[in-house]
Parts: structure tokens; C-alpha cells; sequence
């Protein structure tokens, strides 16, 4: 199980290249502005179907960012947001299944930037707020198979610069959902191997108290 974990950094690390993910191993360089994002679920449910839809959206209706550098709020208007999660099994009872952990439902249709693996099935969506009024955008996860599993936002991706701005920006964003029930009693219900060991849940723990990863059934 410890080797699943170490594939599910993989796993984070490729699906979310496109967002230029990094590693808390990396080195990263310090960055002029630190900017945090908090992220809508909806419905909310402990326990959903094969027929619903879990909706995960930013709660950003302008450009204005958070900066947990100064902690304040700033105007952040010329920036190419990039936004993503993964959808991630517990247990290692299903691998690899066919059509995905799920379909991933986006603006520019369905499954059309899901990445699928081993464990998970992820998607990223780059580069679409250069032009438009406000960050928000929302990506649908409809399981295809029952289980336990969670959604896990990325956290430290490249703020990037939409091609009009002279000079770019130096800053990160991270995503966090909001002050929900993230299922932490969900994951402590199952049995160890399927929580993956000492690794595993001190990993999940960690995740769920950062807001990081909500955890959830499938029947």
C-alpha cells in the first residue's frame, strides 16, 4: 500500500504537469505573492450514486485574489489561471477500470482533458481566464465505479500571465474547499489496508485538515 501512495504522488505529479505542479520536496523559489482559492462542492454528500455529478467550482467571481503572503485580498486581473483535481480510489480492488474512475465534465466537453491511470483519473484545465471577467469555473466528476475514493485540488501551481502583461507574475496559487465536512470519518471507518497504512493516513489526515481532499462513498 505504501507503494500505492508513492504512485499517487506520481500520479499528482503528471496530471497536474500541465499546471507546472511542484513538489514540496522541490525547491521553490520565493515568490512575490502566494495566492489561496477557496473551492465550492456541490452537492455535498457523504455517499453518492453512478447517476450524480459531484460539481467543484472556485469561488472567485472577480480577479480578486487572496495573498497569504500579506493576507489581504488584491487585484490580480492579467492572470492564466490553470485549475484541476484527482480522483483517487482507496483499496486497490479496481485498477486500471476501462472507462476511468469517472467522467470529467468541463467547458469544453466530456472527458475530453481527462487523464486516466492505475488508481486515478485526473483532469487539468489551463490557460482559460485571459479575456474574461472573473476566475470561476467549475469541472464535473461522475463516478463510474463504487467505492471509496477522494478529490484532491492541486496546491503551488505557477501563476502564470495572460499575453498581455509586460511583466510576469511571481506567484503561485493553491486551492483549498471551503469549511465543509470533508469526510475525514468516512476514510477512519476503513479498514487499515485500504487506508493505506502509517503513510497513508498520516498522507489523508493531512489533506483532509489542510482542505486539501474530500472524501466521499460511491454505492
Amino acid at each position: 500500500m505504501h507503494k500505492k501512495y508513492t504512485t499517487l504522488l506520481a500520479v499528482l505529479l503528471v496530471s497536474l504537469s500541465a499546471l507546472k505542479f511542484r513538489c514540496s520536496k522541490d525547491i521553490i523559489p520565493e515568490f512575490e505573492h502566494r495566492f489561496e482559492a477557496a473551492v465550492d462542492i456541490y452537492p455535498v454528500k457523504k455517499t453518492y450514486t453512478l447517476t450524480d455529478t459531484i460539481w467543484i467550482e472556485t469561488d472567485l467571481p472577480s480577479k480578486m485574489l487572496y495573498d497569504t503572503k500579506i493576507s489581504q485580498n488584491m487585484l490580480a486581473d492579467t492572470g492564466n489561471m490553470s485549475f484541476g483535481a484527482v480522483y483517487n480510489e482507496f483499496g486497490t480492488y479496481i485498477t486500471n477500470p476501462a472507462n476511468g474512475f469517472c467522467d470529467i465534465i468541463t467547458a469544453s466537453g466530456i472527458n475530453t482533458n481527462r487523464v486516466l491511470s492505475q488508481w486515478a483519473t485526473s483532469v487539468t484545465m489551463n490557460n482559460f481566464s485571459c479575456g474574461r471577467p472573473d476566475y470561476k469555473y467549475r469541472i464535473g466528476f461522475k463516478p463510474n465505479q463504487k467505492g471509496t475514493f477522494h478529490l484532491m485540488l492541486p496546491r503551488d501551481i505557477f501563476f502564470e500571465s495572460c499575453p498581455n502583461k509586460s511583466v510576469p507574475y511571481n506567484a503561485t496559487i493553491s486551492f483549498k474547499y471551503k469549511n465543509i465536512d470533508l469526510g475525514q470519518d468516512i476514510y477512519d471507518a476503513l479498514n487499515a489496508v485500504d487506508k493505506g497504512g502509517n503513510d497513508g493516513i498520516i498522507y489523508i489526515h493531512q489533506n483532509i485538515g489542510q482542505r486539501r481532499t474530500f472524501v466521499f462513498r460511491v454505492n
